[in-house]
């Protein structure tokens, strides 16, 4: 794409089947974490629920009703979209990147870093001080992504299945 990407807060709930397409099109199984496993997105750390696009619709219909979804696009089609929670009451207030979905097709065309800005920008406007995400283990290239943008890791979360 050769066009001016756009960045922007999404309230719109009229696309909340469209960015639920566009999320599980764009995850494989190396997105995976513990938030998809402690929720109901994913059956295990390598496989998605069969519903996922049902269960994604009904965590962006709440989303876009607070206008906690940013997406960027570019003429018209969606590049990228980002899920956030704002915790603005807490000790230290915070924000978490819950999910960041690049299209492949653009990933390393800095539209990633373009919506981390964007979500920065949001919360330190807001009285933010910190901001967290996750990463599934073996999404390598994210985690690379992350570091350059400034993340580091503060914790590792451990898992044991229960027979």
């Amino acid at each position: 794409m050769s066009g001016k990407t756009t960045v922007a807060w999404c309230g719109t709930l009229s696309r909340a089947a469209e960015l639920a397409a566009f999320f599980a099109r764009n995850v494989g199984p190396d997105y995976i974490s513990h938030a998809e496993l402690q929720g109901c997105r994913a059956l295990s750390p390598t496989e998605w629920r069969p519903n996922l696009v049902e269960i994604l619709r009904g965590e962006i219909d709440a989303r876009l009703a607070r206008g906690t979804i940013a997406v960027a696009e570019e003429e018209g089609v969606l590049l990228a979209l980002a899920f956030v929670t704002f915790a603005d009451e807490a000790p230290v207030p915070f924000a978490i990147v819950e999910d960041l979905i690049v299209a492949p097709e653009t990933r390393g065309h800095g539209v990633g870093k373009a919506m981390l800005d964007r979500i920065a920008t949001q919360a330190r406007a807001r009285g933010i001080r910190r901001l967290f995400l996750e990463s599934g283990a073996n999404n390598e290239r994210a985690h690379g992504f992350f570091k350059r943008e400034g993340f580091r890791p503060t914790s590792i979360v451990m898992m044991k299945e229960l027979e």
